[in-house]
């Protein structure tokens, strides 16, 4: 299945589960090259995609351009970034920046900037790696064949920190043969429950959870995926 194929599905998952109505105001944080931010601006919908990454900025400001859609791309780093309560969703999918800062206390100013750009009544969805899954399943070792190259990724659970490590070691063909290069990475990771905290602290609830973007997928320790569907809490005055 081709990427544009993917998306298109995964953004019929959001608008089905979110039961968006077309007019809705969405935040896509940490939206690399704004697939999901493009293809909901294609949908009618008035999206604002927010990356650190100036290339995938660049790259998703001239597609929009080039198809004449509204959507919005800004370059800012997430912790440095503040909205008033404007939006009626906000999502963080593909981790959406969760978990790759340095400590816990980085990695929860996501979540501030989550709830605080929320309207009251507003709906979230996160879709991040299940740390169930994790700590039942690792370590494993993943090949993978490309055109160019052959990979392998390791992947570890450090208990101590619950973070996800993983060593990526590439080998290009055609090359005489070296050592292969090596790339150290990690990303802390959540299980269900510590989301539902996180969140419940900042004024949201959750929903559902799901191992998939198949609403009849249920979140799982055999599930890797785990997306959250969540909601600022409206207070009744």
């Amino acid at each position: 299945m081709s990427w544009v194929e993917h998306t298109t599905q995964e953004v019929d998952f959001i608008v089905r589960e979110l039961h968006l109505q077309g007019h809705e105001r969405i935040l896509d944080l940490a939206c690399g090259f704004g697939r999901h931010a493009l293809e909901l601006s294609r949908r009618g919908y008035a999206v604002v995609g927010v990356d650190i990454t100036p290339e995938f900025i660049e790259q998703a400001r001239k597609q929009a351009e080039a198809e004449q859609l509204t959507a919005e791309f800004i370059c800012a780093d997430l912790r440095e970034i503040a909205f008033d309560p404007e939006f009626d969703v906000v999502l963080n999918l593909a981790d959406g920046a969760i978990g790759y800062l340095e400590n816990d206390r980085e990695n929860l100013k996501i979540f501030d900037l989550i709830s605080s750009a929320l309207k009251p009544g507003g709906k979230h969805l996160l879709g991040v790696c299940n740390a169930a899954y994790a700590r039942k399943h690792f370590p494993r070792r993943h090949w993978e064949m490309g055109r160019q190259s052959i990979s392998l990724a390791d992947f570890v659970w450090d208990a101590d920190t619950s973070r996800m490590v993983y060593t990526d070691y590439i080998l290009k063909f055609g090359e005489a043969l070296t050592l292969p290069l090596e790339t150290v990475s990690s990303i802390r990771l959540y299980t269900p429950d510590e989301l539902h905290e996180i969140l419940f602290t900042r004024g949201m609830k959750i929903h559902q959870t799901y191992g998939d973007y198949n609403a009849s997928v249920p979140a799982s320790d055999d599930r890797l995926t785990l997306l959250v569907r969540s909601q600022k809490i409206k207070i009744d005055k």
